[in-house]
């Protein structure tokens, strides 16, 4: 996949700086184990001057340099012999004093063997989620600061109140968050405006980001406009928002059904729905329609996936941002 410049500059930046500090810490870690044990640095020394008498015998003009050059491979090769010696000494491994690379195979250079490594890529994937998700609000909606007072406790059609079905809702979207996985199913909020499924929805992207999952968060019609714009448009990679939400660990899809419907983002939808099905990788939806409002609105081969693969979670109450703007008046008059 292709990735804009920025994304791969961002994510170089970051690769360096985790070289850089694997580097400086063994820097560090080298310079107290030799303060302790000089005899380990005198022999780094000796050990870098073979290179050089190697070199002088090569020029010298002997026709035979056999002898010479074998006498200082073997005591370069004694030499190190004895500093992992001096390492076992101190009860440290052999490669005590190698940078620790969080990736072994590439150094953290972010290639391997004229290839990209597998930690690049994945950096560039994190990056670009980051990218898609910097502004979402996920600070400011989280499972601490979802409150069910605003719901109402007096039950109306059910043995339930509002407030306690949205207790056990918060609960559930909670052990959701909590024990994610990539094989946790799917999920599909129900209910009308300002019942917290987009504040819930954030929460559990919030948690799922801390666990080190690769999670996209956004509304139904931002992410068409997007797809819209790549595929009609003269970029390099026409797939580039699609690719990345068929991919991720966990799409989070808001508002969907208030997107302005056309045959390309039907077919988008049901691209986007299927694939992650295809591959087992779980996606919550959070809607304002009903299965049958949502049939008005999408063909059978979507709503027969929604209904049939993804669990339904009902939002329930009354809209929590008048009740907000209710409860705030008689403050502010005062």
């Amino acid at each position: 996949m292709a990735y804009s410049q920025e994304i791969y500059e961002n994510a170089k930046i970051r690769l360096d700086a985790r070289r850089q500090q694997a580097i400086r810490e063994n820097e560090e870690r080298r310079k107290a184990f030799v303060a302790m044990n000089p005899e380990y640095g005198e022999l780094d020394r000796k050990i870098a001057q073979t290179s050089i008498q190697l070199t002088r015998v090569m020029l010298s003009g002997q026709k035979d340099i056999t002898e010479a050059v074998a006498e200082i491979r073997d005591s370069n090769l004694a030499m190190q012999a004895r500093q992992r010696e001096i390492l076992r000494q101190n009860g440290c491994p052999d490669d005590f004093l190698e940078p620790r690379f969080q990736c072994p195979k590439c150094g953290d250079t972010g290639f391997a063997d004229g290839k990209m490594c597998a930690c690049f890529k994945e950096m560039l994937r994190q990056e670009a989620y980051e990218e898609l998700n910097r502004s979402t609000p996920l600070e400011l909606c989280s499972f601490r600061s979802f409150s069910i007072d605003f719901y109402p406790d007096k039950a109306e059609n059910s043995n339930l109140s509002p407030r306690q079905i949205m207790n056990k809702v918060k609960k559930s979207c909670w052990d959701y968050a909590n024990h994610f996985t990539t094989g946790s199913p799917n999920l599909m909020f129900q209910g009308g405006v300002g019942l917290g499924k987009t504040h819930l929805s954030l929460a559990i992207a919030g948690k799922v980001i801390s666990k080190g999952y690769g999670v996209i968060y956004g509304s139904a019609q931002n992410f068409f406009n997007a797809i819209e714009s790549e595929h009609f448009g003269r970029g390099d990679d026409k797939q580039y928002t699609l690719n990345l939400l068929k991919s991720c660990d966990l799409l989070i899809l808001d508002d969907l059904g208030t997107e302005f419907i056309t045959q390309f983002t039907t077919a988008t939808l049901y691209d986007i729905i299927n694939t992650r099905l295809l591959l087992r990788r779980p996606t919550i939806i959070s809607t304002n329609f009903n299965i049958d409002g949502l049939r008005k609105k999408y063909d059978d081969r979507i709503t027969s996936r929604l209904s049939g693969n993804y669990e339904r979670i009902q939002f329930v109450g009354s809209d929590v941002r008048i009740t907000l703007k209710v409860k705030k008046k008689p403050s502010e008059q005062n």
